[in-house]
């Protein structure tokens, strides 16, 4: 028997919630995930477990069972091909699962091998462990990559790594709109020597090590002592903060109570159709060449499968009765096109959201509530409320109107002789810069008037408003270094009968008017604070350029009002009707048993 230095394994550890006070450990029957199943019910993984050591003293195996076998997804396309000897049916993946749950002092790790972090129940995971262990044993000038999000109306996960290990600075972030999703970095060398060189963290942490089983306890403990630490937060010897300072912006919701309070909150709004700040994004880096889409239970048909998330179609797919806890049960899957199992994610770490709640604001991210620190906060909402408002006057008229289109042409041939009509009038500009529009209404520029490149937009859901200040923002970066650009909207000016802007377009003496229609006249114009995040980003860098930014507040009558509503009770209607129609059609199919 070899007595030499142990293998290297990369442990892929989780750390379980504490019990309740009535137990000293979690069992099998809770840290085992419960899924919904087919009938709307949770259903245990089943798995078969193996003590390890003399009376499991170095923990228990838990492996999934059956192991999971697929084909993939391009055997059904070449099949058609293949003679018809060929015997494909062992052309599939196998994949095998297992955790291996420790308890060390009062608390209880799970260790995943395999696909095995989908076996653990993912309400007792607590969150950002990983995390806090590599923010408190990494050198700050040592880091290998970071994961980070855009906060903001379209959040944006990326991960940035450098060939050399590099100063945290070196990463360029943006403290006041990135949020740290993962770390990995050169390990201080204090814990070296049990944590490996290299660790990286997101709720679990990572660590290749040269360990025996025997010695696992001791990685443990030490793992368990550095989340609990603030040494992240420490300044430097010369006095400076922390170049993880950063990291607080959004502070993390520790108190029960309150985040209990956000769920409850955030399940009301879903429940009554109030989700225009809410949308459904994978919380995870995915490799989209290998992903065919999504779907909302396991087994999905082709029908079933969507190429985008989509939050209605998500939430229509519960049954009466669904509770918040149904809720957190269900997973969403990501359907791989290798023919390997559906990837499921917890689906309330799919579900991101804001939040009022006692004058605060929350963000919901990833399946965590955050506070946004104060500062940050009034700092948004005053240029919001300092952005200058171009007034509501003519031309522009109440909104009553098919759509944006139409509502655009109405507007533009009431002033024919100042306003061209550009929405839709589409720029194939090329490179990273495909099919862009101009604006949808332009406003010469004259001696006594300033040009005007306004971008209508009808609702107030992050992501619509997100597009529309992407859309003035990237045409008024072009119009000022693209003379070919310019050109060529010249050319749709042309069509409209209007003089040419001067290929060397001068931004100065010209304004960006974002145009939103959203509600009556006497409502006061707002957005969600991720819109006024994203409004922030691209307006400053607008300014720069020498234009003016401004809002207009484009209200729809209340004729308009009257019909949206009375349209949405009709289909609110329509579809109670057509769930009763199949649920009688679904009892007529099904005959009485016949006696013997």
């Amino acid at each position: 028997m070899s007595t030499g230095k142990p293998k290297r394994i990369t442990l892929n550890v989780y750390l379980l919630k504490e019990a309740p006070n009535s137990a000293s450990y979690w069992t099998d029957k809770d840290f085992i995930a419960s899924p919904i199943g087919p009938n709307g019910k949770p259903k245990q993984i089943g798995t078969e477990q193996y003590p390890l050591g003399p009376e499991g003293e170095y923990g228990t195996l838990f492996i999934r069972k059956p192991f999971v076998e697929a084909a993939p997804e391009w055997l059904n396309f070449i099949q058609k091909g293949l003679d018809e000897g060929v015997k494909t049916s062992k052309w599939k993946n196998k994949s095998i699962s297992a955790i291996l749950i420790v308890k060390n002092g009062s608390r209880q790790f799970a260790i995943s091998f395999g696909y095995g972090r989908y076996l653990i129940e993912p309400r007792l995971i607590e969150d950002r462990f990983g995390i806090k262990v590599v923010l408190n044993s990494v050198s700050p000038d040592k880091i290998a990559s970071i994961d980070r999000q855009t906060f903001d109306a379209s959040p944006r996960l990326s991960r940035t790594q450098t060939i050399k290990a590099a100063s945290v600075s070196d990463y360029m972030i943006n403290a006041e709109q990135d949020l740290l999703r993962g770390l990995v970095g050169h390990t201080k060398s204090a814990y070296s020597d049990i944590f490996g060189k290299i660790i990286a963290g997101i709720d679990s942490f990572k660590a290749s090590v040269a360990i025996d089983l025997a010695d696992l306890g001791n990685f443990l403990q030490l793992a368990l002592e550095r989340s609990t630490s603030k040494d992240y937060l420490a300044k430097d010897v010369d006095g400076h903060a922390s170049e993880f300072s950063w990291v607080e912006n959004l502070l993390p919701v520790k108190d029960k109570e309150l985040s209990e309070a956000l769920d409850i909150q955030l399940w009301n709004s879903l429940i009554s159709n109030q989700t225009k700040d809410m949308w459904l994004a994978i919380p995870d880096l995915i490799d989209w060449t290998s992903v065919t889409g999504f779907a909302y239970n396991r087994t999905p048909d082709s029908d079933d499968i969507d190429p985008v998330l989509d939050l209605g179609r998500f939430f229509s797919t519960f049954r009466k009765g669904a509770t918040l806890d149904t809720l957190k049960r269900r997973e969403i899957f990501l359907i791989l096109s290798s023919g390997s199992p559906p990837r499921p994610f917890p689906a309330f770490k799919c579900l991101y959201a804001e939040v009022k709640h006692d004058a605060n604001l929350y963000i919901l991210n990833a399946g965590n509530w955050f506070k946004v620190e104060a500062s940050f906060q009034t700092a948004v909402e005053k240029y919001f409320a300092e952005l200058p408002r171009k007034q509501f006057a003519p031309p522009f008229t109440e909104y009553s109107h098919a759509g944006e289109g139409p509502y655009n042409e109405y507007v533009c041939a009431q002033a024919q002789s100042s306003h061209a009509m550009l929405d839709r009038q589409m720029i194939k500009f090329g490179g990273s810069y495909d099919k862009i529009e101009v604006c949808d209404i332009y406003r010469v520029k004259t001696q006594n008037e300033r040009g005007e490149f306004i971008h209508v937009k009808r609702g107030r859901g992050s992501s619509t408003l997100s597009h529309l200040f992407a859309q003035g923002f990237v045409a008024s970066t072009l119009m000022v270094r693209e003379p070919g650009f310019v050109k060529d909207v010249n050319l749709q000016l042309a069509k409209n009968k209007f003089d040419a802007i001067p290929v060397n377009f001068e931004a100065r003496g010209n304004d960006v008017i974002y145009a939103i229609i959203d509600g009556a006249a006497s409502t006061a114009l707002d957005i969600p604070f991720f819109s006024k995040v994203t409004l922030q980003n691209y307006g400053k860098t607008i300014n720069s350029y020498g234009y003016g930014v401004k809002l207009m507040h484009i209200p729809e009558s209340a004729a308009h009002l009257a019909s949206v509503a009375q349209k949405t009770a009709a289909k609110a209607s329509k579809k109670k009707t057509t769930v009763t129609k199949k649920k009688t059609d679904r009892k007529k199919t099904v005959q009485p048993k016949s006696g013997v």
